[in-house]
């Protein structure tokens, strides 16, 4: 069950951050600043993607932590 949970929560982590880089790269047009966002550089993110790619890197920090607790009481 833990499984299906850390799934949910990485899957959709996952499309968060993508979604919310495709909606940047779609506004600004700046494909060279796309590194800056993985580095925490980039201040040219609105509030609404700001809080979306927040949620989508809180959500993907969670799977893993769910996964380190079914890989700690249930093994591999």
């Amino acid at each position: 069950m833990l499984t299906l949970i850390q799934t949910g929560f990485m899957l959709t982590g996952l499309i968060l951050v993508l979604a919310t880089l495709t909606l940047y790269l779609r506004r600004t047009q700046q494909w060279q600043a796309l590194w800056q966002i993985w580095v925490g550089q980039l201040r040219d993110l609105n509030i609404t993607e700001f809080r979306c790619y927040r949620s989508g890197i809180l959500l993907l920090f969670i799977g893993i932590l769910i996964r380190i607790i079914n890989l700690t009481l249930y093994g591999a």
